[in-house]
């Protein structure tokens, strides 16, 4: 998978895999972004899931809904003419907003990155599978991108940088405890010259 695109009404997003990160691209008819996110900023572990509900459409169906509900009680004190399109259209809108309210909630899932900004996507869209099979690609791409990366042992860099290198992978779960011994182990080998080695 070098793409990952979801729709949902007139909303887009479009995740495009790069040597070095992904391009993000988020947008519907009114407005769009594009932003490129480097491996080293995807923390593809923290998930979060969230269901949004439109403000907007919720306080419309409990007002409408009130009003409704008040002229079914015959509050208003009025004619029998003004009262039953008061009723019929309070109603129809009241149930028209419910159903847009309904319809309009989103199941939203977001990556955090290192520097706390939230790649948002459509949750199980188009569908849990392939929201699955998008998130283990992203993981095996950043992983793979970030032991290519740190997870070098030069007998030219210096030891200092190396050990941050390799905790940084374990703090990050790219490498096992067991991984992270035997590259260590394999540091001391190629430095066995350096006094005062420590990790």
């Amino acid at each position: 998978m070098e793409e990952f695109k979801q729709k949902r009404f007139f909303n887009s997003k479009r995740v495009e895999f790069e040597n070095d990160g992904i391009s993000y691209y988020s947008g519907n008819f009114l407005n769009a972004k594009e932003i490129f996110i480097p491996f080293d900023e995807i923390i593809p572990d923290a998930i979060t899931r969230e269901t949004k509900t439109s403000r907007l459409f919720l306080w419309l169906t409990i007002t409408l809904g009130f009003i409704f509900g008040l002229a079914l009680w015959d509050i208003f004190r009025i004619p029998f003419g003004i009262y039953m399109v008061l009723v019929f259209f309070a109603g129809l809108f009241s149930l028209f907003f419910l159903i847009l309210t309904i319809f309009s909630r989103k199941h939203m899932l977001y990556i955090t990155t290192f520097s706390g900004y939230l790649i948002g996507f459509y949750d199980k869209n188009p569908s849990e599978e392939a929201i699955e099979e998008f998130l283990e690609i992203l993981k095996t791409k950043t992983f793979a991108y970030l032991k290519e990366k740190y997870a070098i042992i030069d007998k030219d860099l210096p030891v200092e940088k190396q050990i941050e290198n390799l905790n940084f992978l374990k703090e990050r779960n790219v490498i096992t405890e067991k991984e992270y011994e035997a590259l260590i182990e394999k540091l001391k080998k190629n430095n066995i010259d350096v006094k005062g080695f420590k990790y």
